[in-house]
């Protein structure tokens, strides 16, 4: 017989129109114990925190796998001291025993992390511990005087598969949409190579071809594009004897258990991806099954090889996260052992573009600086970031791209910089030619190594088949198992 507190909530949250079932369970206070429980991940979980800004309490709800950003809750209230409630004071505004937070309290103005709207439903508190309720997501915007708002960052949870064997494995790949800029580079494959060097991982490396022509592209100019990230690859410092760097469309099993991933994903939760709409947006005239099933293919990508961890940039939590549903479904349909991928975080991932607007993009023309630039080249693309005439006051979307440059690169200059912003004796040109200095300075020895390395395509030739064969070795067991579960062996 379900609590009686607990119905009377559930009734409260039907007059409200708030979608939910209830979950029994042991008595559990961990939202991890919980959700190991309902065979979910943290990603789905919903977290109530208590706060106390400026001396007002406020109710906070995230994504279990987020975690708050003060700053940005300070600089929303306009407080300046913010802390998290303390048990004591948690009882006594909720009554209720640590870990069983529900999310409607009229008493308390509430604040939802907007990342919780990714989700379709999510299990969060019931106001006890033996129960547990699934919310429809959507229907957190019916909490009355409830705010949503961005104050809350994906956390990197560091779970690695590890296989019987030992091996720990990562994949991650580029589209073959032209040579690697600025922002892979620090986006992307600064953590690959943390991850190789490291000695720790088996890494698989790979130019995603085949992803390529989900959108509008140049068949005559792919082959040279794949190739010239393959030498960029190995100028930036991947090096084949530790790591398997392969374009995908050598690994045909790639695309095969695309296809198997397709038999339990609906369409429907293919196109309530945020990146599909925006693609629908960019090709009208281009939305084919391919670009649709785009999150499937990477799913594949990753699972191939069972892969447990993927260097991106948190812009790709949505696909990974596709990933890890397709990994639930595979094990528990068909008795599979594939890992919930998940991401491995770079220092500076996030490479503004040099518009002002977005992140730096090889499909938007003047955003990005490519690693194969030469200093005027930089130069020029870098005093091209819009700014004011004279520096002080707030600042712009282009001065903010210039500060980040600064504290990627000139991080020992960068409080006299903001100094001088502050005083307005700051000229802009001379900070966007020592800017365009430091970067230029930070691609050189890549440059060098790249131009050895074109210089000899015999090896790189190499590089490629040997890439292709170690992978292939691994993935054909894989699809050769799925196929076997599925019955189609």
């Amino acid at each position: 017989m379900i609590d009686q507190q607990v119905q009377k909530y559930s009734e409260q949250l039907n007059k409200l129109g708030i979608g939910h079932t209830i979950l029994e369970h042991p008595p559990l206070v961990k939202v991890e114990d919980v959700q190991k429980y309902l065979n979910s991940t943290l990603h789905e979980a919903g977290a109530t925190i208590f706060m106390k800004a400026d001396g007002q309490f406020i109710a906070v709800i995230r994504r279990g796998d987020c975690q708050l950003n003060f700053k940005k809750i300070k600089k929303l209230l306009h407080v300046s001291n913010l802390r998290v409630a303390t048990e004591e004071e948690f009882e006594n505004l909720t009554h209720q025993p640590i870990g069983a937070a529900h999310v409607y309290y009229p008493q308390i103005k509430t604040y939802i992390d907007k990342k919780i709207f990714d989700l379709d439903f999510v299990n969060a508190g019931s106001g006890h511990l033996n129960y547990t309720l699934r919310y429809k997501a959507a229907d957190f915007k019916k909490i009355p005087s409830a705010q949503i708002v961005d104050i809350a960052e994906v956390k990197v949870v560091q779970i690695i598969n590890k296989k019987k064997s030992g091996v720990k494995r990562v994949f991650s790949g580029i589209r073959a949409t032209g040579r690697l800029h600025l922002g892979n580079y620090l986006g992307a494959v600064k953590g690959m190579l943390e991850l190789q060097n490291s000695n720790e991982y088996e890494t698989v490396y790979c130019v995603v071809d085949v992803h390529t022509i989900t959108t509008p592209y140049d068949k005559d100019t792919l082959p040279q594009k794949k190739r010239d990230i393959i030498i960029d690859y190995l100028a930036a410092g991947l090096d084949p004897k530790k790591s398997m760097i392969i374009y995908q469309s050598d690994v045909p099993e790639h695309t095969e258990l695309t296809f198997y991933f397709g038999s339990v994903m609906s369409i429907a939760r293919m196109r309530h991806l945020p990146t599909f709409k925006e693609k629908v947006k960019q090709y009208p005239q281009h939305t084919t099954m391919a670009l649709l099933n785009y999150p499937l293919l990477m799913a594949a990508d990753i699972l191939v090889y069972k892969a447990g961890l993927v260097p991106v940039g948190i812009d790709q939590e949505p696909h990974l996260e596709i990933a890890r549903e397709v990994a639930r479904k595979m094990n528990q349909m068909y008795g599979m052992d594939f890992p919930e991928p998940v991401r491995f975080a770079t220092k500076g991932e996030y490479i503004p573009s040099l518009r002002g607007e977005g992140k730096m993009s090889k499909s938007v023309e003047g955003s990005f600086i490519n690693l194969t630039d030469d200093l005027e080249t930089i130069r020029k693309k870098i005093r091209s970031v819009p700014t004011a005439t004279q520096s002080g006051g707030e600042m712009s979307a282009g001065v903010k791209v210039l500060f980040t440059f600064v504290e990627l690169f000139l991080l020992e200059k960068a409080k006299t910089f903001r100094e001088k912003f502050n005083d307005g004796s700051l000229k802009f040109v001379e900070l966007k030619d020592v800017i365009s200095e430091a970067i230029y300075k930070e691609l050189q020895p890549f440059q060098k190594k790249r131009k050895e390395i074109e210089a000899d395509p015999k090896y790189v030739d190499r590089v490629i088949k040997e890439g292709a064969e170690k992978a292939r070795a691994i993935a054909s067991q894989t699809v050769k198992e799925v196929r076997e579960k599925m019955g189609l062996l």
